[in-house]
């Protein structure tokens, strides 16, 4: 039986007992469902309209060895939610005239090779650098277990060549972030967890929301799992020093909610600042995206929404904002198998009510893959078009969550799902799936299926 901590508020204003109850039941069973076929250990769940707490609690055991239960105040790794933590970090910072929004990078860190290039503050923030992301470098899985400071997490890539030119192209970045959090210290004078505390977590009372520590100091934090076959095992170690300003952060559903209603409530930076970080911004030609500075922004139904989900060893987060209708729903989990987002929007779209999505079918339990197969698929594949072109789709690792991104601009990064014989789906369509073809023992083609078309190509050298 799932172990339960939490409680639900009264009634919400204007509506019935009824509504709610059956809001609630709904909710306790879609994360009843992501617990077992997820699988994940425990999830943590708030879902707040306006002042009105609709529902609040944990799901399942925050530490399986130990048999504790997972509540509001357990304290998850948030993984890429920190990027919007940075964000408003370095707005503050322009606010105050420390940053200019269109400063060179080297300006702060000339360190970093830019290889003649010029890279703004701007287009570390919207992903657009061309900067290579130092997740997607094999080399970097083998120091897992190494304290490494921000330089020498950057140095991964350090001499790569760009990925494009600045401005031409989105794709998500972790190198971006972390060298954002360089700039922080340089412009800030001190670290980047002491001015995140001192500006943000201790002025608004964030008082389990910190830079996470490498060793979780005490029951408070939920410790994390990876999913073998169908069993949950103790994710592989990670340093925290690794994500650093891109992911290092901890926090719980309740002290989220709380930084979430004072950053859209003008509390943490100012409204322009905010407008800059919740819109689309564009590439040099023009093209809208769907990133603004640390948050994404998009629609469900008819609905605005503003999101942002977060994938590190051992743990997957999701959150999603819904200004016009001040509704909040945020989930984080302690397995790092399959996000928890089917499950977050579905709970959305109870609230809304919008008809749920069901969950990919399912012919065997999703089957994670050790680091060593996972390794042989990273690369980039050039999938042929029905118009005769191609569409480049590069397979890297953001955190441990075995992650794909097509190239152009408006294209997201997709966690991927193993159902077993390197066939894997994605949680936000069902209809996805992704195909990568074997010759010899090695990783040579990709096959891409999705809403009734196939395209398929080989492997980049």
């Amino acid at each position: 039986m799932t172990a339960v901590a939490g409680a639900h508020t009264a009634a919400a204003q204007g509506a019935s007992a009824g509504d709610r109850s059956a809001l609630i039941a709904r909710i306790d069973s879609l994360i009843a469902d992501h617990l077992t076929n997820g699988p994940a250990a425990s999830a943590a769940v708030a879902v707040v309209r306006g002042n009105d707490t609709l529902l609040m609690r944990g799901y399942g055991l925050a530490d399986r060895i130990a048999t504790r239960a997972a509540g509001p105040t357990t304290v998850y790794e948030i993984g890429s939610i920190t990027k919007q933590f940075t964000a408003a970090a370095v707005m503050r910072l322009v606010e105050r005239g420390k940053i200019a929004l269109d400063d060179d990078l080297s300006k702060f860190v000339p360190s970093f090779p830019l290889q003649g290039r010029h890279v703004t503050i701007r287009e570390l923030l919207n992903h657009t650098s061309g900067i290579r992301s130092y997740t997607s470098k094999r080399e970097w899985a083998g120091t897992w277990d190494r304290d490494l400071a921000p330089d020498s997490i950057v140095a991964f890539v350090a001499r790569d060549t760009f990925d494009f030119a600045p401005g031409a192209q989105w794709r998500y970045n972790n190198t971006g972030y972390v060298l954002l959090g360089m700039v922080i210290e340089a412009a800030s004078g001190t670290s980047y967890a002491k001015y995140l505390d001192e500006q943000f977590f201790r002025p608004l009372g964030l008082t389990q929301t910190r830079y996470c520590p490498s060793h979780a100091p005490d029951t408070s934090f939920a410790a994390g799992y990876s999913a073998r076959s169908k069993e949950l095992v103790p994710a592989t170690y990670l340093s925290m020093t690794h994500p650093f300003s891109a992911g290092a952060l901890c926090s719980t559903v309740r002290d989220y909610l709380v930084w979430q209603r004072a950053l859209h409530g003008g509390r943490v930076v100012s409204a322009r600042s905010y407008e800059q970080m919740t819109t689309p911004d564009t590439l040099n030609s023009g093209t809208r995206l769907t990133y603004g500075f640390g948050l994404s922004a998009g629609q469900l139904g008819t609905h605005r929404m503003i999101t942002h989900g977060g994938g590190i060893n051992g743990f997957t987060t999701a959150q999603m904002y819904f200004p016009s209708d001040s509704l909040s729903v945020v989930v984080f989990t302690n397995t790092d198998a399959a996000g928890p987002d089917q499950a977050a929007m579905n709970i959305a779209r109870a609230a809304l009510g919008i008809p749920l999505v069901a969950a990919p079918p399912r012919t065997q339990p999703l089957v994670a893959l050790d680091t060593r197969e996972r390794e042989k698929l990273l690369g980039t594949y050039d999938l042929a078009t029905p118009t005769g072109g191609k569409l480049a789709v590069r397979v890297f690792l953001d955190g441990q969550v075995l992650t794909t991104q097509a190239e152009g601009p408006g294209q997201g990064a997709i966690p991927l799902l193993h159902y077993g014989n390197n066939v894997f789906g994605a949680s936000f369509d069902p209809s996805l799936r992704l195909t990568f073809v074997s010759e010899n023992g090695a990783v040579v083609r990709l096959r891409l299926a999705q809403g009734g078309a196939i395209l398929e190509g080989p492997r980049r050298p």
